[in-house]
């Protein structure tokens, strides 16, 4: 499968939640400029993020043609300062996205100094965006909210074959009411779900939830459902 509607949110293996009453479609984590921070500390990283967003937004547009698209948090990496190669490719991603559908971006525990770029393309910087029941927020810090879509988690899970290879895939986390995105960035892999525990979580949303009540979807080439967490730490 390709897609589940949860509610009226959709989730899909395009890495996003769709909103289809409100026209709204939902991604998180980029880390623009997480080569160039590697490699300011030593980490020879070939710089092939950037290419692999676009294409990864493109194809989101394409399939959802959103009247709004919001990217929920992170989407650039470094903390302290704006990089060259975040500042250049966070004006040609931003540019990309607007020469097709109109952007929010949510404040997220990476994007200190993002006000700055976001004014210079005219582009709104939130703490959270609410629309209907359903609350947007990064989910570095707990929000009030009947539904919420949250990101900074980057939840994934490892799958190891029989000769003991593990292949992490990217995954979405979902109860009745919270739905955690995966991130957009190809080198973001976070949390593995099939072995951690609630305080292994980042998010404080997370750490008061019942982890085990969390279905999981991972993207392969399709969206793969593995049950609740609590069934697949029991295999």
């Amino acid at each position: 499968m390709h897609e589940v509607n949860l509610n009226g949110i959709i989730i899909s293996d395009l890495y996003a939640a769709y909103l289809p009453k409100h026209d709204i479609a939902v991604i998180s984590d980029l880390h623009i400029g997480y080569e160039g921070v590697l490699q300011s500390q030593g980490v020879m990283m070939p710089k092939y993020q950037k290419k692999i967003l676009i294409k990864r937004i493109e194809k989101i547009i394409e399939k959802f043609n959103p009247n709004l698209l919001i990217i929920n948090g992170d989407f650039k990496h470094e903390f302290g300062k704006n990089l060259r190669q975040e500042w250049n490719e966070t004006k040609e991603i931003l540019k990309f996205i607007a020469e097709r559908t109109n952007a929010i971006l949510i404040r997220g525990n990476h994007d200190n100094f993002l006000k700055t770029i976001a004014s210079k393309m005219n582009v709104k910087l939130l703490d959270f965006y609410e629309i209907g029941d359903i609350k947007i927020f990064h989910g570095h810090k707990d929000m009030e909210g009947k539904r919420k879509i949250i990101g900074h988690e980057h939840p994934s899970i490892g799958l190891r074959d029989k000769i003991g290879a593990i292949i992490k895939l990217p995954c979405f986390m979902v109860n009745k009411n919270i739905v955690v995105l995966p991130a957009l960035s190809p080198l973001a892999t976070g949390v593995d779900v099939s072995s951690a525990d609630r305080n292994d979580y980042l998010s404080p949303v997370l750490r008061k939830e019942n982890i085990d009540e969390f279905e999981i979807y991972a993207i392969a080439d399709e969206l793969l459902y593995f049950s609740t967490i609590k069934k697949l730490k029991s295999i």
